[in-house]
């Protein structure tokens, strides 16, 4: 798996390239360690090239947390790690993956890496991946987020795509 830069400065990959990801609601860039961040991370997902839409296979994702670089593994993630793709056609091979609600717990700068993994009858393979800028987790960050105006308008547009959003959690959101 060879990685490149995207065009929001984070790293991505994939065996295949067959799936093409990008943050549509990024984490926060600085949390206290312990709390939840306010709202979830969401990821679209969305076939390039020569994907296949064989509508026998289905696409999860996972959510890793990895040290500020990138390159380990490690633990101090919790919450809602994983998700199949889906969309206002349901689960499907294009749409979307949500996080959340998800807490580091230990101080320190970390990334979240997203894997999407294809699962078919004949097993299930990683697709690609993409990693978040880094996250600086630390008493005196905020106790919440709000989201900004285009963060409020891009939930606002997730609402019809079947990713458990309503316009009451963006009002919550709003006023946490």
């Amino acid at each position: 798996m060879v990685p490149w830069q995207n065009g929001a400065g984070t790293e991505t990959g994939s065996s295949s390239r067959e799936y093409g990801l990008t943050f549509e609601i990024e984490p926060p860039a600085s949390v206290r360690p312990g709390v939840a961040f306010t709202f979830p991370v969401i990821v679209a997902v969305r076939p390039v090239g020569a994907a296949s839409n064989d509508p026998l296979q289905q696409l999860g994702a996972s959510v890793l947390l990895r040290d500020e670089t990138g390159t380990r593994s490690l633990l101090g993630l919790t919450g809602s790690t994983t998700s199949s793709v889906r969309s206002r056609n349901g689960n499907t091979t294009s749409g979307y993956a949500r996080f959340g609600p998800l807490t580091l717990t230990n101080p320190g700068r970390y990334r979240l890496r997203v894997m999407l993994a294809l699962n078919t009858s004949g097993g299930m393979t990683t697709r690609a991946f993409i990693d978040t800028t880094i996250i600086h987790v630390h008493a005196g960050a905020a106790a919440s987020q709000n989201p900004t105006p285009a963060q409020v308008s891009r939930l606002q547009s997730l609402i019809p795509e079947n990713i458990d959003i309503s316009q009451a959690d963006i009002t919550a959101w709003q006023h946490a």
